[in-house]
This record gives structure tokens, C-alpha cells and sequence, in this order.
């Protein structure tokens, strides 16, 4: 972990997404103390309020706005009438983690008078924000389950035809090739269509998760099947099966570590995939529905028209932190893919003082170089 972190101080990008993905998932666990208002609170009269978050006198504040038109919901800012927004403001009482009771939101109304909509409200006068907030416990974690599901059953499958081949290697291969003849996104709506649709949030949480999983599993699970194909024949490997060893054991023991590096780069690479088809399919209604929210949803419920955005385009935040997300996890996928590369890890330092011996050495050997084949080699 040291080396790593000497590396990403030489990756500008992948420092900025380790960040990046620090302060999404800080939020997400932090989501009821970070949102200043509850998913399902409603303000009447205050549908598709712009965002009022304001600096006045170099403090925060929240600008009233009127409502000029109640069919197209223009408004018009009310001029000097701000509303103090102070920090670790009291707001509605909650559970933090469903356990601690506390009534303290990261930032509020000082008066509680009105709200502050710091990324606007949506049809209903919902806070977007907060929702944006409460919805990324689904989105953010689905990634990361469905790719350990998906990992879990790849490693199995994988590691044994790659270890014991055979039967075992041609039944697990024609099972992952059946898979991948069936485009992911059409096998993923199949499977998800033909479940009940009157299903809770909860449940449908765990079968979209369950579904991503055995879709996502067959391309990791062949190239586990190549390494670990590879693997066996190394010494260490074959002394084991020597002294009697299970070859679970072996896999486990022997076989694994040395796939631990390929295998941190695939979570970080997949995770963003999981995300964006939960996305799809909460976008398409197949996915979490009300009163649940994630950003698919978000999108699906809000994003409707081209209309709709450009009339209030503020609609549009769950996209943002939707690409931030699946962004940052490219780039760090990247940063990881060439630290575990042994022909890419080397420090950007090492590498500027072996080019400068290497052009020392070749100027040395110019120089050495009797004056006529110098020159012959010149012209």
C-alpha cells in the first residue's frame, strides 16, 4: 500500500478518483446526516424549484424564490430575502445506520423558514440533492456485491477447469459460452421481465443484483481458467501435488495469490459496469421503483423529456455524479492495471534517471567512436 500510494502521487488523474470515490462513498454511508431533508418530504407549491443555495455577506444562504407561472413552474428570485444556512443545522430526526437517533444534518436552515434546494427540487418538491444522496446506497453498492457474487462464481468455475481440465474444463466452458452467445443487456432485461413486478424495493435490490451476477460471471471466469491454466505448471504447484495436497487447497493457497493483482484491477474495472446496468435497468422501470431511489430512477422519473430538461436542467445532477462515479473508477482501474504491470511500475523518477544513463552510455559510445566512422555513420 506505501508503494501504491509513492505511485498515484506521480497519477494526478488516479489520485483525483481515489478521492473522488472516497467522498462518494463517505456521503453514501453518511447519507442521512449529508442530506438535509429525507427522500419522501415533499415541500407543496415548490415543484421544480431552481437551486438556492447562495453567498451573501460571505456566508452561505438560501434565496426565496415566487412562483410566476404554476403550469410551467417559472420562478423569480425575491430580491435581499436570504435565509441563513449554518452547518450541523437541526432538521428532521433520523436513525444514522438505522440505529443512532439524531436530529443534526450536515448543513440546513438556520429558521427552518425555507428550504434549501442546493441542486433544486423535483416535480414533487423533493429535494434533489438529498435524494441523490439517499439513492446512491443502491447504486454504489450494487456494483460492488453483484462484482463479488460475480468474482466468487468465476473463481469456482474457473479455478477448477483451469485446475483439474477435462470434463470439468468442457462442461464449465459450454456453460460460459452459452452465456456469452446471448447479448448482457437482452439476457438482463429477459431475466428481470419475467419476475413478478409487484415486488418490494428490497426484494427486487437482491434479484437485479443476482442477475448482474450471473450475467457478468462467464468472461472472468475463462480468464481465470487461462491463468490458473497456467499456473499449475510451475514448480511450487507441482511440489504441492507431490506431497498429496487437495487441490482445493492448492487453489486456494498456491494458485490464488498469484492472481491477486489481475484480480484487484477486474473488481476495480467491473464495478462501474454493474453500476451503469442497474442504471439501465432502473431507467427502462425494471429496476428499483418508488419509494426506493437510486439514480436510475432518478433519471427515469425526472429526465423525461428534452423539454423537461431544458426548462429546468438541474434534472440532469444524477447524470453527473453517474459519470463521476463510473469515471473515477476507470482511471483508477488504469492507475492499478500499470502499477501491477512489472513493465509500467517503475517510478516516474527511476524512469527519467535510466534515460538519462542510457543517453550518457550512447553519447559515451559516439564519442568513442573513431572521427571517420563517425562521421561515416553522421552521413
Amino acid at each position: 500500500m506505501k508503494k501504491f500510494l509513492s505511485y498515484l502521487r506521480l497519477r494526478p488523474l488516479g489520485l483525483v478518483s481515489l478521492s473522488a470515490l472516497a467522498v462518494l462513498y463517505l456521503a453514501m454511508g453518511l447519507a442521512e446526516f449529508v442530506a438535509p431533508y429525507s427522500p419522501t418530504t415533499a415541500f407543496k407549491g415548490m415543484s421544480y424549484h431552481p437551486p438556492n443555495a447562495r453567498v451573501a455577506s460571505l456566508r452561505p444562504v438560501a434565496q426565496e424564490a415566487r412562483v410566476l407561472n404554476a403550469v410551467t413552474w417559472r420562478y423569480a428570485r425575491v430580491k435581499g430575502l436570504y435565509h441563513r444556512v449554518e452547518l450541523f443545522a437541526r432538521g428532521e430526526p433520523y436513525r444514522l445506520w438505522g440505529l443512532v437517533p439524531c436530529d443534526r444534518h450536515l448543513f440546513g436552515v438556520a429558521d427552518g423558514a425555507y428550504p434549501v434546494f442546493l441542486m433544486g427540487a423535483d416535480g414533487l418538491g423533493r429535494d434533489l440533492f438529498s435524494r441523490i444522496m439517499y439513492g446512491s446506497r443502491i447504486s454504489l453498492t450494487i456494483g460492488f456485491i453483484a462484482t463479488a457474487i460475480s468474482l466468487l462464481i468465476a473463481l469456482a468455475a474457473g479455478g477448477a477447469a483451469g485446475y483439474f481440465g477435462g470434463r470439468v474444463d468442457w462442461a464449465v466452458m459450454r456453460v460460459s459460452e452459452f452465456f456469452m452467445l446471448i447479448p448482457a443487456l437482452y439476457l438482463i432485461l429477459f431475466l428481470r421481465s419475467v419476475l413478478s413486478g409487484a415486488m418490494d424495493s428490497g426484494t427486487s435490490y437482491m434479484v437485479i443484483t443476482v442477475i448482474l451476477s450471473l450475467v457478468g460471471w462467464p468472461g472472468s471466469a475463462r480468464t481465470v481458467r487461462g491463468l490458473v491454466h497456467a499456473i499449475k505448471r510451475e514448480d511450487f504447484v507441482l511440489n504441492a501435488q507431490l506431497e498429496s495436497v487437495p487441490g482445493a487447497v492448492i487453489l486456494a493457497r498456491h494458485i490464488l495469490p498469484q492472481m491477486a493483482s489481475l484480480l484487484i484491477v477486474s473488481v476495480a474495472l467491473s464495478v462501474p459496469g454493474y453500476i451503469m446496468s442497474e442504471t439501465t435497468l432502473s431507467y427502462l422501470g425494471l429496476g428499483i421503483a418508488d419509494p426506493a431511489v437510486s439514480w436510475g430512477s432518478l433519471i427515469k422519473r425526472d429526465v423525461t423529456t428534452l423539454v423537461n430538461l431544458r426548462s429546468y436542467p438541474w434534472l440532469l445532477s444524477p447524470v453527473w455524479f453517474l459519470l463521476a462515479a463510473t469515471l473515477a473508477f476507470n482511471f483508477l482501474g488504469d492507475v492499478l492495471r500499470d502499477f501491477y504491470d512489472p513493465y509500467h511500475s517503475l517510478p516516474l523518477g527511476k524512469w527519467r534517471a535510466a534515460l538519462r544513463a542510457a543517453l550518457g552510455a550512447l553519447v559515451r559510445g559516439l564519442r568513442s567512436l573513431p572521427h571517420g566512422k563517425a562521421e561515416g555513420g553522421s552521413r
